[in-house]
Parts: structure tokens; C-alpha cells; sequence
């Protein structure tokens, strides 16, 4: 609500300005046309007639009212800059710690549960230990589940470590032995979009 209430002050300082401003070359242009065209081509001679023609009460008033106007401006100016510079600062900072947060986690559809040790990698089940040539290289060995899984798993933890081209290799692995799957896909679409992150950097 402050920050309103500045704004509008702000405005309502502009605005009071630039009417004194217009009454003031109004009524130079009427005092004489040399004033008006001095009053609004040349910056110090309005002063010169607001002080030449003081006693005048219009003209006094015109002067009043664009002083007024204008000291509002400035304090509301100043007063946005004073209460609001140092937002900035630490929002641009943050931008700057969000961007390279997010470039080392995972993708929102990765749980964190990823990072804490690869023993799902470790513990496949008996049947795919009597397989040793089902390595995720193929993707299309008969075991799918377990290619999709290690290509996943693999993929993932690769990814959290910024190893984004190795992420990228698994999850394709991951996607030719399960075509279609949307985790698979999300994970290639999230570790090619951090590749093109980290190239303009």
C-alpha cells in the first residue's frame, strides 16, 4: 500500500508541475508575447518573469503551484529510490543464485531420493544379474525393465552432477527401451535444454 501511496504522489507532484508550468506560460504569453516565447523556448527566463512580475497574484500563484509540484516530484522520486533500491539489488542476486541453482538440480519430475546413493543401480533383481549382457548400451535386450531402469538411474544421477552429455546418452538409452515414456522424454527435453544453457554462458 506504500508503495501506492509513493506512485501516486509521484504522479500527483508531475502533474501539479506541469500545470503551474502551463498557467505560468499562459499568462506570460498574456503579460506579453515576448515573455511567452522567452517563458517557453528559454529555461531561465521564466524565472526572470516570475520574478519580474511577483506583485502579480496569478502569476504568483502559477510559481507556487509548479514549485510545489515539482518539490513532490522529487520526493517522491527519491523516496521510490530510497525505499525500493535495495529490493533490487538482492532480487538481481537471487536471479543470479536461482539460474545456476537450477542448473545443478534435477528437473522438477526427478525426486531428490536420486541423489542419495546409486544402490538401485547396485541391487537389480536375480534375473537380471544372470543377464551381464544386458548392458544399457543396447536398449533392445530382452530384459527391458531392466535397461529402462539403469538408463534412467544413470541419466539422472549424471544429470545432477552437470554432466549433461552423459544424462543425455542415458536418457535416450531409456528411451529406446521404452519408447514413448513421458519421464524419459522429460529428461531428454531438461538435459538439452541445459546443454544450451550452459553453451551460452
Amino acid at each position: 500500500m506504500s508503495g501506492i501511496a509513493i506512485t501516486l504522489f509521484f504522479i500527483l507532484g508531475f502533474v501539479l508541475s506541469f500545470a503551474g508550468y502551463i498557467w505560468g506560460l499562459v499568462l506570460a504569453f498574456q503579460q506579453e508575447t515576448v515573455w511567452g516565447l522567452l517563458y517557453f523556448f528559454i529555461p531561465g527566463a521564466a524565472l526572470v518573469f516570475h520574478v519580474k512580475y511577483w506583485s502579480n497574484l496569478k502569476i504568483r500563484k502559477a510559481f507556487l503551484v509548479q514549485c510545489g509540484g515539482l518539490l513532490m516530484f522529487l520526493l517522491g522520486g527519491f523516496t521510490t529510490y530510497v525505499f525500493h533500491a535495495k529490493d533490487f539489488k538482492p532480487i538481481s542476486q537471487s536471479g543470479v543464485n536461482g539460474q545456476q541453482g537450477s542448473s545443478e538440480e534435477s528437473p522438477s519430475s526427478f525426486p531428490s531420493d536420486f541423489n542419495t546413493s546409486p544402490s538401485p543401480i547396485q541391487d537389480p533383481s536375480p534375473a537380471t544379474d544372470a543377464t551381464p549382457g544386458a548392458e544399457p548400451n543396447s536398449g533392445t535386450v530382452g530384459s527391458q525393465p531392466y535397461d529402462f531402469n539403469q538408463s534412467m538411474q544413470l541419466g539422472k544421477l549424471a544429470y545432477t552432477k552437470g554432466d549433461y552429455q552423459t544424462a543425455l546418452i542415458n536418457f535416450n538409452r531409456a528411451v529406446q527401451a521404452n519408447p514413448g515414456d513421458a519421464e524419459a522424454l522429460k529428461g531428454i527435453e531438461d538435459t538439452k535444454k541445459a546443454i544450451a544453457q550452459a553453451k551460452t554462458k
